[in-house]
């Protein structure tokens, strides 16, 4: 039985394409995080300060 090259292109495209998927969504979820981590403790730092006042 011989495997179809052209099969296996597919699949590796394929393949490829839900891994670059995969990195280019988790950099986005990271980014999301990141910002909102940054919004919550920029809050928090206002917060703080006019507890200061």
């Amino acid at each position: 039985m011989n495997p179809n090259p052209l099969s296996d292109r597919q699949k590796a495209l394929e393949n490829q394409y839900i891994r670059e998927k995969e990195i280019q969504m988790a950099k986005e979820r990271a980014a999301k995080n990141q910002a909102a981590k940054n919004a919550s403790t920029s809050s928090r730092g206002q917060q703080d300060a006019s507890k200061a006042k």
